[in-house]
């Protein structure tokens, strides 16, 4: 019965998709819009799509209202393929996966949960063999980031399978590759429109001939929208990089990149992280060598508080987590109850700064 109403859907949905194919396909304005030939700014998106963004609205009051427990009678469990790509996403994904499991509860879904985890030392070969090893569990939905070319290769062959729906986090871009199969969902913040509000933080409060350097993830989606949209939104503000260092995404990475600059007695003011495993590192060095650079996050805890207090931290970004978890769940339940979805889902994210505690 399930396996039924899931194809049905599935169809529904496919059906949904080659309309949005042919619309796309009227012109080619859309893709000059983008940000580079391979994604679409969700902007461009969503501008060429209008019927997105009330979508967009009637999801967002289901994930803020109280669960709604769904009445459909589940022959089976559900099966659900959660992929943890690197070390950095593995930071934040573990409280999110809790409070999607919370919200699954809630909403009296019947599931399986599969996790394909990386761990620090994990080659990409073994990364490969465990994700085929989850796809061996023939799940009915599948959540990944993009985070790697690794991961994207992975996606893209489940995607061409069309027995799994996709749903991406961490990337509120679009994949023009495949908008002929398109993911049931991308859920991620404007990551260019946080770097540039990070950008225009950094300019206003540093002179223009103060040093600031960055240290960059892999090149790959979110370098992209995060460091490189930074580094544009600087040069657009006559602000030049005085070094850039590409890390391999870990803390150990960047930690050792500022613990040199320290050494050589060439610090940076400024050291622009591009992500919070990242801002670990440089925080840490900053410290240690004492010297009196500063960097930003992209989370709010306990520990980026204490940073902020001490001067370490000039500013951080604040993600509504439990936003980010229930917009999974109320997504899957949406998807088995036939109910229209958006394409994308941005959630809630703001700025804070030891000077202004709240820019959103």
């Amino acid at each position: 019965m399930l396996d039924v109403m899931l194809m049905g859907i599935r169809i529904i949905f496919m059906l949904r998709m080659l309309f949005v194919l042919i619309f796309l396909g009227s012109g080619s304005s859309l893709f000059a819009q983008s940000v580079d030939s391979s994604v679409l700014t969700n902007q461009a998106f969503i501008s060429h799509l209008p019927h997105q963004w009330p979508l967009m609205e009637q999801l967002s009051l289901k994930v803020k209202a109280s669960p709604a427990p769904h009445t459909l009678v589940q022959e089976r469990s559900l099966r659900i393929l959660w992929v943890v790509s690197n070390a950095f996403q593995a930071r934040k994904a573990f409280p999110v996966i809790d409070l999607f499991k919370q919200r699954m509860q809630a909403l009296k879904l019947d599931y399986q949960l599969k996790m394909v985890r990386y761990n620090e030392g994990t080659s990409y070969r073994q990364h490969i063999d465990n994700f085929n090893n989850g796809m061996a569990f023939e799940p009915d939905y599948v959540i990944s980031s993009l985070t790697s070319s690794v991961n994207r290769k992975l996606i893209e062959q489940v995607l061409a399978k069309g027995k799994s729906k996709v749903i991406i986090t961490d990337l509120s871009s679009p994949v023009i590759g495949w908008l002929h199969s398109s993911p049931l969902m991308y859920v991620g913040l404007d990551e260019r429109a946080i770097a540039r509000r990070f950008a225009q933080y950094v300019d206003s409060i540093y002179p223009l001939d103060a040093k600031i350097a960055a240290v960059m993830l892999p090149v790959g989606y979110i370098n992209h929208a995060r460091c490189d949209a930074f580094i544009d939104a600087m040069h657009a503000r006559g602000r030049q990089m005085t070094k850039i260092f590409y890390s391999d995404a870990t803390e150990m990475d960047a930690y050792q990149f500022v613990s040199e600059m320290a050494e050589n007695n060439n610090p940076a003011e400024y050291i622009f992280s591009c992500s919070s495993a990242l801002a670990a590192g440089v925080l840490r060095a900053i410290k240690q060598h004492n010297i009196e650079s500063t960097t930003n996050s992209w989370r709010y805890t306990s520990i980026e508080q204490r940073a902020l207090d001490d001067g370490r931290l000039v500013v951080t970004l604040e993600r509504d987590v439990k936003e980010f978890s229930f917009v999974i769940a109320e997504t899957i339940q949406s998807d088995l109850t036939g109910l229209d979805l958006p394409n994308l889902y941005i959630p809630s994210s703001a700025l804070i700064s030891a000077v202004s505690p709240l820019t959103r």
